[in-house]
C-alpha cells in the first residue's frame, strides 16, 4: 500500500468519528487525524536523527523544536520541494499564478529509520561540530505537535516516509498541471510532493516531518525567523529522547 492509499484508508476513521458527532478537539479525533497524517507510519516506529549538539541543547533549554524551510537553498538541492518554484498563467484572465506559494511555507525535519549511524552520517549532519544522535518514536514526535488549540492542526503537520525518485520523474512534477492536480482540501498531496527526494539519497531511509506555517492563525508560541528560514515550535522534551549518542569532531 502506497502513502496515498494509507492516507485514504485512515481518513475513513476520521469520517467515521465525524459522523458520530466527535468534535475536532476530542482526543479521539486528534488521534485519528494524527494517524491519518502519518500515512501508515506506526506510532511505535523508532526514528533517529543527528543534531548539532548546540542547536539541540538550545531547543531543549527553550522548550521548542526548530525546523528549517523545505527549500532548495537551505537543503542545497535544486530538486528539493519540487513544486516550490512552479508558476503559470490563468488561461481565462491571463494573470500570473504562483503555485509554489502552496508549498514554500513548508518547513521540514528529516529522521532516519536506520538503527545504526554510519561514519558518513556523523560527518554529513554534524558539519564538523559536536553532535548528538537521538532515538524516539514517530508517535511521540507527532503527538507533541498536534495541538488541540490549533484550529488547523489536521492540515498543518505531517510525517511522511520519503519517496525516492529519479531526477527526471521529480522534474516532471515541476509544472502547473501537476500543481493543480494536487490542490485538494486535505493538503495531503502537497505534503507528499514535499517528501519526494532524489533516489541518490535513498540510503538515508528517511521519514520527513513537515510543518505548514501558512495556515493562520498559527498556534500560540510559534515564531518564524524568516531571515534564517526557521520556525520555532513549542515542544515538550520530557521523556521524548529514548536514547542518545554523542560525537565530537576528530
Amino acid at each position: 500500500m502506497c502513502n496515498l492509499d494509507h492516507f485514504r484508508h485512515l481518513n475513513q476513521a476520521v469520517i467515521g468519528l465525524d459522523s458520530r458527532g466527535y468534535s475536532l478537539e476530542s482526543g479521539e479525533m486528534i488521534e485519528a487525524y494524527m494517524r491519518r497524517n502519518m500515512f501508515g507510519i506506526q506510532p511505535e516506529l523508532k526514528i533517529y536523527r543527528i543534531f548539532q549538539s548546540d542547536f539541540l541543547d538550545a531547543d531543549i533549554q527553550h522548550n521548542r523544536i526548530t525546523l528549517p524551510a523545505a527549500s532548495a537553498g537551505f537543503w542545497m538541492d535544486p530538486l528539493e520541494n519540487p513544486l516550490a518554484n512552479v508558476a503559470g498563467v490563468d488561461e481565462v484572465t491571463g494573470s500570473y499564478i504562483d503555485y509554489g506559494s502552496l508549498v514554500r511555507p513548508f518547513h521540514a525535519l528529516c529522521w532516519t529509520l536506520r538503527e545504526m549511524a554510519s561514519a558518513s552520517d556523523w560527518s554529513s549532519f554534524s558539519h564538523g561540530k559536536p553532535a548528538t544522535r537521538i532515538t524516539t518514536s514517530a508517535g511521540k514526535l507527532m503527538r507533541r505537535l498536534f495541538n488541540r488549540d490549533d484550529s488547523s492542526y489536521m492540515h498543518r503537520t505531517w510525517l511522511v516516509e520519503v519517496e525516492y525518485a529519479k531526477e527526471d520523474r521529480i522534474k516532471a512534477l515541476q509544472n502547473p498541471t501537476e500543481a493543480l492536480s494536487r490542490m485538494e482540501s486535505t493538503g495531503a498531496l502537497l505534503a507528499l510532493s514535499a517528501a519526494t527526494v532524489r533516489s541518490s539519497f535513498s540510503d538515508e531511509s528517511e521519514v520527513r516531518l513537515l510543518y505548514d506555517t501558512s495556515l493562520l492563525p498559527r498556534p500560540s508560541g510559534v515564531t518564524l525567523d524568516e531571515s534564517k528560514g526557521l520556525v520555532h515550535i513549542p515542544f515538550d522534551w520530557n521523556d521524548f529522547i529514548e536514547n542518545s549518542e554523542h560525537a565530537s569532531p576528530s
